[in-house]
């Protein structure tokens, strides 16, 4: 992109900035913000947000190392953590709440919650606690996607192409530009 994805500015706030409100808009406690390359700007872009910050020293090699980071931040009372990428700031409130139902409505829970649409599995997703060891040990640029293979997966459908875009080039910015904004509570 030429320069952090995350600043970003998408109507009228930073990318990561409505990610975490969405976040917090869900009721996620806590929510711990990974950050990577400039971590500066990215705790700065969330002033007064009630988020706590994990810096992954070793972000440039790979998504897996910030999902590991991310992980390994979390208090040991914590039942699921629900994975969300700072360039998706258009995933509405109701696909978290959404997955978190999913979850907590099943017993025992399911060891993973995702998103699918036009029968693509997409971002965000939820792992239970049992998930969190093999997350710890993920290498490489895949991120967390590389154990779907191996834990059952519950799908949850939704007819909406865009949570699949993530903005990882110029083109994808206009896209998501083009898209309204997510409903959250006012700041």
């Amino acid at each position: 992109m030429g320069q952090p994805k995350l600043m970003l500015s998408w109507h009228g706030a930073p990318l990561v900035r409505w990610v975490a409100r969405t976040a917090l808009a869900a009721a996620c406690s806590p929510v711990i913000v990974v950050t990577g390359a400039d971590p500066g700007a990215v705790e700065n872009s969330l002033a007064n947000l009630p988020v706590t910050f994990a810096h992954n020293p070793e972000w440039q090699q790979g998504q897996s190392t910030s999902v590991r980071t991310g992980v390994q931040a979390l208090p040991g009372n914590v039942d699921a953590a629900l994975i969300l990428l700072g360039d998706q700031p258009q995933i509405p409130l109701v696909v978290l709440q959404t997955l978190i139902n999913a979850y907590l409505n099943e017993t025992p829970p399911p060891p993973i919650v995702a998103v699918a649409s036009g029968g693509r599995r997409g971002n965000p997703v939820l792992f239970d606690r049992g998930q969190f060891p093999v997350l710890t040990t993920l290498e490489g640029d895949a991120g967390a996607r590389t154990i779907f293979s191996r834990y059952p997966v519950q799908l949850i459908p939704f007819d909406d192409n865009n949570l699949l875009l993530d903005v990882d080039s110029p083109e994808d910015y206009q896209r998501l530009m083009a898209l309204p904004p997510s409903l959250l509570p006012i700041e």
